[in-house]
């Protein structure tokens, strides 16, 4: 069994419907593939799926090893330790030169995925834990068909203001709410996520992966 507490925010003129839960969740697994629902563990990507940052001075630098970094070293990411070496990372935003940076982000990709059938039954559950709350605006994406054109986000600082800090806890989003305007293309998925900011930021993740919904929870679909 899990608990969870059911929390609204209002953003404009929309509800954003989400989910605090537990760390002893339910794992969605309906699909033989692994890579269909599991996309990191203890502090490593699952193949095929890799970590990347960037900002404005450069897209797409790659995280090897655990460690990367974007140009001018706005965006650091490197390994820690939770029950062992090396089973989480820390993404670290220092919120330098951000008039000439905008926004740095980290990118979660490697391939194409098909959720269309459980986009109202399953949630991306990020267990983490928040060092520092963003100083800025904060948001996290999720991507189709490998554009940013094909991309729908939600502010994180609303999110986050929920979530203790200096503990583990799990950040837990219906997959739905990333489709609210009824366009993005889930049957073609390629970016698990794309975290970014414009300020400040501190977040140690340990594992990425999809959960389902409990029973008669719908998420963010009306």
């Amino acid at each position: 069994m899990f608990s969870y507490q059911l929390t609204k925010l209002t953003m404009t003129k929309s509800a954003l419907l989400f989910l605090v839960v537990a760390l002893n969740f339910i794992t969605f697994n309906s699909h033989a593939d692994n890579s269909l629902t599991n996309y990191i563990e203890s502090g490593k990507p699952l193949s095929p799926w890799k970590l990347t940052v960037g900002n404005a001075f450069a897209w797409g630098e790659p995280v090897t090893e655990q460690k990367g970094k974007t140009q001018r070293g706005n965006l650091t990411v490197s390994p820690s330790k939770r029950y062992a070496d090396n089973d989480t990372l820390i993404f670290k935003w220092r919120g330098r030169n951000s008039k000439s940076a905008w926004f740095s982000n980290v990118t979660l990709n490697g391939r194409k995925i098909d959720l269309s059938s459980i986009e109202d039954k399953a949630a991306l559950n990020i267990e983490l834990k928040i060092h520092r709350k963003p100083t800025s605006i904060a948001k996290i994406a999720m991507r189709c068909n490998w554009s940013n054109k094909c991309e729908n986000d939600m502010p994180l600082n609303p999110l986050l203001d929920q979530l203790p800090t200096s503990e583990w806890t799990a950040l837990v989003l219906p997959l739905n709410c990333f489709n609210q305007n009824g366009k993005f293309d889930f049957a073609n998925l390629t970016d698990i996520f794309a975290i970014s900011t414009q300020g400040k930021m501190e977040l140690e993740i340990a594992n990425v992966n999809l959960v389902s919904l409990p029973a008669g929870n719908k998420g963010c679909k009306k």
